[in-house]
């Protein structure tokens, strides 16, 4: 069978859409068959990153964005099935994760929230594929944090029966599965801290949105680390509550970029840099020793901030995903392809060791489609 999985995570950058087909192949038991992606509209991206943010919007507002959400996602799933010659009746489920607004990890007695924009119904109608969504939820209604949700399936397509690995995702922000050889074993799964959130938002600010990223780490290359201020911004909170734990732009946002203030753009971006590799080494420090970690996402394409997570992370040996047979921009959208044939087969896919809800369950809610109108 083949599913179509659609992520835009925390970074807001655009939507990765991947088709895949189960496969005994090895090393991983899918196939990757195509991928498409799609940059956000700069108005639809500015209209996320002012919401996440907190800037007051109208309903009417909102409302129109997670239309217009859901419609980019419908346009990047036609245009995979186009560029790989599949028709809609092939697929067996769209898994999209939609767009992350909020997200409240629970505190105390309060269960926590979260707010995904984009709807799958809307997708389902506008590509004549069942889709499955709002993932999160059912996990956050067991006492859960939402998140990781992807531990799932990183168990799927990469433990090793000889090894402990880790799968380390350096998106907008980072998180680690620890991966025990021994398939009775749960995985060990959290969040970590900022990944390129930070990175990128200085990035746009001190190039005045010329530059989204640090392309190949060449101004953290070329900065100092304020050390004094990267002590300070490791004693936050965050970085020192028990695990499972999860985060997003609510946190780690404009309030927390204001913190690097006064700083040329070089060593704010090096400072920013160090901030994610020395998170994740003292996350990953704390709840396993794994022999090898595999790093996907867009912190897998920065060759300075590899260097230094190899550099602190020694004798573990750090690499991509790439070994495994995965792409590193693929990954988490993989990951919610097969979400969403968890939820066809109604088998739990949250992973209570790694989101702390009271028992496992089924994720997602399924649309079913009744006709064809096509997206654009």
């Amino acid at each position: 069978m083949k599913y179509i999985g659609v992520m835009s995570g925390t970074s807001v950058d655009g939507l990765d859409a991947v088709l895949i087909e189960d496969s005994p192949s090895f090393p991983v038991p899918v196939k990757v068959l195509g991928h498409h992606y799609q940059p956000w509209p700069e108005k639809i991206r500015t209209q996320i990153l002012a919401l996440a943010d907190g800037t007051p919007m109208a309903a009417q507002n909102i409302t129109a964005l997670s239309q217009a959400v859901s419609e980019e996602h419908a346009f990047a799933v036609i245009q995979l099935l186009q560029s790989t010659h599949t028709t809609p009746n092939e697929i067996a489920a769209i898994g999209m994760h939609g767009q992350t607004v909020w997200h409240q990890p629970p505190t105390g007695s309060h269960l926590g929230y979260t707010w995904q924009l984009g709807s799958p119904s809307w997708v389902a109608n506008r590509t004549g594929i069942q889709t499955v969504g709002d993932f999160r939820l059912a996990d956050m209604a067991l006492g859960g944090q939402g998140a990781p949700l992807v531990p799932y399936a990183h168990r799927l397509l990469f433990q090793n029966p000889d090894n402990p690995i880790g799968i380390l995702n350096i998106g907008g922000i980072s998180n680690i599965t620890l991966l025990d050889p021994d398939v009775a074993v749960p995985p060990v799964a959290t969040d970590l801290g900022p990944g390129n959130m930070l990175i990128d938002s200085l990035c746009r600010l001190y190039t005045k949105g010329a530059q989204s990223m640090d392309r190949d780490g060449l101004y953290a290359k070329h900065g100092v680390v304020i050390k004094p201020l990267l002590t300070s911004l490791l004693s936050d909170p965050f970085f020192h509550q028990p695990f499972p734990k999860s985060t997003g732009r609510e946190y780690f946002g404009s309030k927390f970029l204001s913190r690097f203030d006064g700083l040329n753009q070089y060593d704010a971006i090096a400072t920013a840099t160090m901030l994610t590799v020395h998170s994740i080494v003292q996350g990953i420090s704390q709840i396993g020793a794994p022999s090898t970690i595999y790093v996907a996402g867009g912190g897998a394409k920065n060759p300075f901030m590899m260097q230094q997570l190899q550099e602190f992370m020694r004798p573990i040996r750090v690499t991509t995903t790439e070994e495994l047979g995965i792409p590193v921009d693929q990954v988490e959208a993989v990951a919610f392809a097969l979400l969403s044939k968890a939820c066809l087969l109604k088998m739990p896919a949250n992973v209570p060791t790694a989101t702390g809800s009271s028992h496992a369950t089924i994720l997602g809610v399924l649309a079913v489609p009744g006709s064809i109108f096509p997206a654009h």
